[in-house]
């Protein structure tokens, strides 16, 4: 499922500079994709501004990580159970 997703926002990106370079496409005939991610970078707020924020975001992060493996033990012990195939 996590492909899916992941190519469904591939997807989503690759119309999006699509129809920017369209939309731009008389004014700025040469614009790339990755002028337009450069833009994007640029105009775009930035969350992480000092090193106390960079930290925040990565012990942010861990804990959204450890929740979600938590969870996906939780989910096999519980099918494991289910099954009775802990008693291998």
């Amino acid at each position: 499922q996590a492909w899916h997703h992941h190519m469904a926002l591939v997807m989503i990106a690759t119309m999006f500079l699509a129809k920017e370079r369209l939309a731009h496409r008389d004014t700025a005939d040469l614009l790339s994709c990755r002028d337009l991610v450069e833009i994007m970078r640029h105009k775009l707020p930035l969350k992480i501004v000092t090193d106390e924020d960079l930290a925040a975001s990565i012990a942010n992060r861990h804990t959204r990580r450890r929740r979600a493996m938590d969870s996906a033990y939780r989910r096999q012990q519980e099918m494991l159970s289910a099954s009775n195939c802990n008693a291998i």
